[in-house]
């Protein structure tokens, strides 16, 4: 779970997280308070790696158990998880991303 509090409309936010374990990542959900999101985008890599091409829309990861897209991509241990984000929805938000895995 990755909060990024008072992100304003335009700017960008991002994070990053060294796995501690070998995972499954069954679901990505982000969230702008709570909510879904409009017009928001997101890059997201591991290792380096995207598994976005360059920019996704927010809203198609899912912001809960019932839309959320099925992902079922390995993260091993060591690997690191980043993302980068822009808010587009025309006032500052706090955006949550946060991932559902599996340990393997």
């Amino acid at each position: 779970y990755f909060e990024n509090s008072s992100v304003a409309d335009g700017s960008t936010f991002s994070d990053e997280w060294d796995s501690d374990e070998n995972y499954v990542i069954r679901h990505i959900l982000i969230k702008a308070d709570g909510a879904v999101t409009t017009k928001s985008t997101i890059t997201i890599r591991i290792d380096g790696v995207p598994i976005t091409k360059d920019k996704a829309l927010c809203n198609t990861f899912g912001t809960n158990a019932e839309n959320a897209l099925l992902l079922n991509i390995p993260l091993s241990k060591g690997k690191k998880f980043e993302y980068e984000g822009t808010n587009n929805e025309g006032a500052t938000k706090t955006f949550t991303v946060e991932l559902v895995m599996e340990k393997t």
